[in-house]
């Protein structure tokens, strides 16, 4: 009776305490600089797959051109050109392959795609190890309760079995024996506490501005947990079925799609580039020269003609080398796509698998719990009040009432210990078909 109403404060306590579940992760989503950091690299891949369809900047130039004079002639004609100097100023586009660029803004897209749905995988990681943390401390609090009251009943055992074998009335392997359980328990209670305390250390990384330790300790997981459970049996044909949208398989479907249009980017990357480009020199103006021919030193009649120069032209660039390793470049695009095919195949058979074996575990603890709730518990009762019966009728020793006792208090917390792996298991379920969180923000 004492047990029972202990677990009854013990609920009460942190249903008044308790905030709601769904605010809390709605914070921690909203707020925690590694989903922040999700979020910021999101949009960073969204402005870069923009960004790569973008036709390429024409280029600009201005040069001082100096070219020297005529050194040698195939004719006795006079040098006509002694010198040639002045700016030029050019302008040169480039022309991408046809559909070059919108392929390569295709690429950019699909890793864009990818990391949206690698983000939306670690936002289910992030909150799957926040409940299952917080899953593990309300169980260890409440299998610490729970051991300390076998703790100070085993205490009670030792000191009758010390005090009846002092007077020779109990054998002293049975004192020992006792003292040895005891042992146990108390060793039990640092395990229990370890556990306790990683668990807290662990909650310790989801603390944000919005939520402090003590928030993210109290949140409630019995309601959530009893929602989605009813979620995961009444849903479970869809549920599986629906597996096709998990995450996982998303990413591995468009890593299909990227690579298929690698394969075509990879064939034009060494397709004909073209650059177009125009020049145009304004050359210093010469009104007057000096022949400086041989003994005869005088201005020129007739100067050099002084017209600017302009140039305009187109470069190509030939895959001529390019061309000898094709073959390979063709089967490195083939390989890559047949190896995302099957990891997306790869890929559906573990959830399936997983989600199959996971059922079972659930279904497995489910038939345990019930076994100890409806039989082990309710017999191990009855058998404490018959033994309390029969010590008040002087029939049995208080030891043994004390043991029955005990014998109760260890099946709640083995009770305790299949409700949390029940919990972890519908953990697992809702984070392998992406149902952890009510709104999935990107």
């Amino acid at each position: 009776m004492k047990q029972i109403m202990i677990t009854i404060l013990f609920h009460l306590t942190m249903s008044i305490q308790s905030q709601d579940l769904d605010t809390i992760l709605g914070d921690l989503i909203d707020t925690h600089p590694e989903i922040q950091s999700l979020n910021s690299e999101l949009k960073s891949k969204h402005a870069n797959a923009g960004h790569e369809a973008t036709y390429p900047d024409p280029k600009i130039g201005v040069a001082f051109r100096n070219y020297p004079t005529r050194s040698y002639s195939l004719s006795n004609r006079a040098y006509d050109t002694p010198s040639m100097t002045g700016i030029e100023y050019s302008i040169s586009q480039e022309i991408p392959f046809p559909g070059k660029l919108t392929l390569q803004g295709k690429a950019s897209k699909f890793i864009e795609i990818e990391f949206l749905y690698f983000s939306r995988s670690r936002k289910n990681q992030f909150i799957l190890e926040y409940l299952s943390q917080l899953v593990r401390l309300k169980s260890s609090e409440k299998k610490i309760m729970l051991n300390d009251m076998i703790r100070k009943t085993l205490e009670s055992q030792k000191t009758i079995s010390a005090s009846t074998f002092a007077t020779g009335n109990s054998a002293l392997s049975k004192t020992l024996k006792l003292q040895v359980e005891g042992t146990l328990s108390q060793e039990r209670e640092i395990e229990l506490t370890r556990d306790k305390k990683n668990a807290i250390a662990s909650l310790e990384y989801f603390k944000t501005d919005n939520a402090d330790l003590t928030k993210i300790r109290e949140a409630d997981t019995g309601k959530y947990l009893t929602d989605k459970l009813n979620l995961i049996k009444s849903e479970k044909q869809n549920l599986k079925l629906g597996l096709i949208e998990n995450p996982n398989y998303k990413l591995a479907s468009i890593a299909i799609e990227r690579a298929k249009n690698e394969s075509k980017l990879a064939s034009i990357m060494h397709a004909p580039d073209t650059e177009i480009f125009f020049a145009y020199m304004k050359r210093r103006n010469q009104i007057v020269t000096v022949d400086n021919g041989p003994l005869d030193y005088r201005i020129m009649d007739n100067t050099e003609y002084r017209g600017d120069l302009f140039s305009f032209g187109m470069n190509v660039r030939v895959p001529v080398w390019s061309f000898f390793s094709s073959h390979e470049l063709k089967e490195r695009a083939s390989e890559n796509t047949k190896s995302k095919a099957y990891e997306l195949e790869r890929n559906k058979l573990f959830l399936e698998s997983s989600f199959d074996k996971l059922f079972i575990t659930l279904e497995s603890i489910e038939a345990q719990i019930e076994l100890h709730q409806k039989r082990l518990i309710p017999e191990l009762k009855k058998s404490l009040v018959a033994l309390s019966s029969q010590y008040a009728s002087g029939k049995t020793d208080l030891i043994e009432v004390l043991g029955a006792k005990i014998e109760l208090e260890k099946a709640h917390i083995s009770e305790e210990e299949l409700q949390e792996k029940k919990a972890i298991s519908i953990l697992l379920i809702l984070e392998l078909t992406d149902n952890l969180i009510k709104s999935k923000g990107n």
